[in-house]
């Protein structure tokens, strides 16, 4: 193969993971100060990087794979509750063949856009998540999918909790008919935070949106559920 070819060749390769690198950088670094920039519009606070929030919360997606990072977070407070958001990422190494029978490993990242509120009170593990075919079938073969008095609502989200009662009790018409006018929002209950995760880095305007939806959750929740989980 001619030298000069293999040069030009190689020569566009590295031009273009160089143009890779330098776009990525700036969408990173244009999504910092657009963080910063909402941070200092309401008054929060905002970390570039703070690894710590990776082990605040349990279930997926946290602990899974390594090089766990948590970046551009932003803390203060929402409708008067303390919150936290940010972006979520953990790697992982995947192994593939190619037509050769050659394996080649790289590293995959899974992102993802976390907001949270300090419910103030520890909770029982209660989880909704927009349900589809698969995962109402696995939840009826299982019984984990607790079903409630509206069908539309059942069609729509899958419910799991280790307290039906408390389930019940949080999960009532009111609060039904709420999260029916937000269908792709899912939720749970971690300790003493009600979070949500998006697939993906969530856009910068829908922080706000997101934290709306979850607060207007811990508005429609009875008083009497708050005095049982207090203990009062």
């Amino acid at each position: 193969m001619d030298s000069g070819f293999v040069f030009l060749v190689f020569g566009g390769f590295f031009a273009f993971v160089v143009l890779v690198a330098a776009l990525g950088y700036r969408a990173a670094k244009k999504r910092r100060e657009g963080f910063a920039a909402l941070a200092a519009a309401r008054g929060w606070s905002y970390t570039e990087r703070d690894d710590r929030w990776c082990d605040t919360f349990q279930g997926s997606p946290f602990g899974n794979g390594h090089n766990r990072q948590a970046a551009n977070i932003l803390t203060g407070q929402y409708d008067g509750r303390p919150f936290v958001a940010f972006d979520y990422v953990y790697y992982t190494t995947e192994t593939s063949t190619d037509s050769q029978g050659h394996s080649h490993t790289h590293e995959e990242s899974h992102r993802y856009g976390v907001v949270a509120l300090d419910v103030g009170a520890t909770v029982p593990p209660l989880q909704v998540t927009p349900e589809g075919m698969f995962s109402r079938m696995v939840g009826r073969l299982t019984n984990r999918d607790i079903e409630l008095e509206s069908e539309d609502f059942n069609r729509a989200f899958t419910v799991t909790c280790p307290d039906r009662k408390f389930a019940s009790d949080v999960l009532h018409p009111r609060m039904m008919e709420y999260l029916l006018q937000h269908r792709d929002s899912d939720f749970r209950f971690d300790r003493t935070w009600l979070l949500s995760v998006d697939n993906g880095q969530s856009p910068i305007e829908l922080v706000e949106p997101r934290l709306k939806v979850i607060d207007g959750v811990l508005d429609n929740v009875p008083e009497f559920v708050w005095r049982e989980v207090r203990g009062g």
